[in-house]
């Protein structure tokens, strides 16, 4: 319950974070730098991962 909690919040801060960008006129680098950020953290999630992989092994 309390990740569900955490993912909602952080689902509408970026969503605010996008309204706010498009008023502006920044929402193609809200979005560029959206992808940065979800690309790094893939990254680092395929890193551990195949540092559990290999600890295993």
């Amino acid at each position: 319950m309390g990740w569900q909690i955490i993912v909602a919040a952080m689902a509408g801060y970026l969503v605010l974070l996008g309204r706010s960008a498009w008023k502006q006129g920044e929402f193609r680098q809200y979005l560029r730098s959206l992808a940065i950020v979800i690309t790094l953290c893939a990254l680092l999630a395929g890193a551990v991962a195949l540092a559990m992989l290999l600890d295993g092994a």
